[in-house]
Formats: C-alpha cells, structure tokens, sequence
C-alpha cells in the first residue's frame, strides 16, 4: 500500500472490502465492522468510500459512527476512508439537503445536543479530519474505487493524487463527489478508466438495490439503499478485465 496525495494504492493480495454510503446507520456500521473483524479477523483491508454522516430518516448515529471511524483509522493501517459529499459539505460550508431538509444544519444541532458548549471545537475537529480523507483507492488489479464520478477533468493519476491543490470547489472536486449517471454515459467511464490506467470502477453516492452496473461501473449501495444493501468482498489476486468480473465477488448483508 502507498499514499500518494489524494491516491491509495494497494498491491497487497488480501481481499479489499468495499463499503458505500453508511449515511449514519449505526446499526448497518456495526454490521460491517464484524465482518470485517470477525470474519476476515481485520486482515484485509477495508474502505468505506464516504458519506459516513447524515441519517435518511432513521435514528442518527453518525457521531458514533465518527468516533469509531476515527479510532480505527488512526489505529489500523488497512482500515481506509473516502471522502464522500456529505463531509464535503462542512468542509466548505455548502448546505447538503436531502428531501427538502438541511443535513449540514441538522449535522451541526446534532453535535450541540451531543458535546454542549463544546460542540464548536469537536465540529473544527471533525473538519480538519475530513480535510485528511483521500479521494480514491487503486488497485493493483486495475480497479478504481471512489465516492462517485468520473470526472472528465482528471486527466490522469497525478490529477487525482494532487486533486486538493485548486481547493475544495474546484470542478474536479465536485465532479468526483457528486456526479451521478446521466451527469456522464458509458463512453465517459470507459475514457475515464484509461486515463487512470483501470478497467472497473466501483462507486457509491446513488441509492440502487444493492449494485447497478453502468458499463465497467459498479455503483453500490451498503446502506442508503434502493432495497438490497451490498458491499464488494475484492480478491485483488483476481484479473479484471470489466465490471462484470466484479459481480461475483458482491455480497448482501443479512439482519
């Protein structure tokens, strides 16, 4: 494994676990931290690819979700993070809203109903946290793991690697963050995955039933889903060719 800027890279040959989209469900969380220390006895790596915080209308765990994230990814070095859109959100002070309510608001009474008077400083915390996230994971098998995109502003890795440098509203930014089908097609995907030298890519960001594939796109849903949540048990051994030789390694959760 090697960071380079915004860029992981992984070359080991342990399965990568592939977690999308948690969105504050402490209960779906938990779910995926026993997979990963249970049954694979945190040796492979894992990634959760962002949006940790801000519930869809279920109890919001995203502070727990946080404290444990950051614990963990302080203290293992196969446990990784993405930034998604809704962390985004606070670094650079843009109000997210989902079904006409203001997350980013409802983020902030939040912490000042969890750490009181303090709540400005633990919010600072979590900001300059966010600001360490990565942006993408490339495997050694060639697959490209991020929040959501393309982006037809990278024009290769080192655009990735050093995507920060023109700040956080740049439209590289923006376009890795939040871009959705529709906002791309299939011939975007595919440019795309040549320029950053992959053949698949795997993204969260759009709520489907499980997985949708879209070309050599995986969008995955873990828990702010569609129906089905999914993540992606990645055997980096294993060539991959397109999209399609991802789909066997996709698995639900189970309550």
């Amino acid at each position: 494994m090697s960071i380079k800027g915004s860029l992981i890279e992984i070359g080991s040959n342990e399965n990568l676990l592939v977690v999308t989209d948690i969105h504050g469900n402490f209960t779906d969380f938990k779910i995926y931290l026993r997979i990963w220390e249970e049954d694979h006895g945190r040796e492979s790596p894992i990634v959760f690819t962002g949006d940790f915080i801000h519930s869809m209308g279920y109890e919001d765990g995203s502070i727990e979700i946080l404290e444990t994230l950051i614990a963990y990814y302080r203290r293992y070095k196969n446990f990784y993070l993405l930034l998604g859109n809704h962390e985004w959100s606070h670094i650079t002070g843009i109000d997210v809203f989902k079904g006409g309510i203001n997350q980013s608001l409802e983020f902030e009474m939040l912490l000042k109903e969890k750490f009181g008077d303090k709540w400005i400083e633990k919010f600072e915390s979590y900001k300059r946290f966010f600001k360490e996230l990565p942006f993408a994971i490339r495997t050694k098998n060639r697959v490209f793991i991020s929040h959501a995109g393309p982006s037809k502003h990278i024009k290769g890795l080192d655009d990735i690697i050093r995507i920060k440098e023109d700040g956080y509203q740049s439209p590289a930014v923006y376009e890795m963050l939040w871009n959705r089908y529709g906002s791309y097609l299939e011939k975007d995907i595919d440019e795309f995955l040549d320029r950053v030298k992959c053949n698949a890519m795997i993204v969260g960001h759009t709520p489907v039933d499980g997985f949708q594939i879209i070309g050599n796109q995986i969008i995955l849903s873990s828990s702010y889903s569609a129906g089905r949540k999914a993540y992606i048990n990645l055997d980096i051994k294993k060539r991959i060719e397109s999209a399609q030789d991802l789909i066997p390694m996709i698995e639900f959760i189970q309550y």
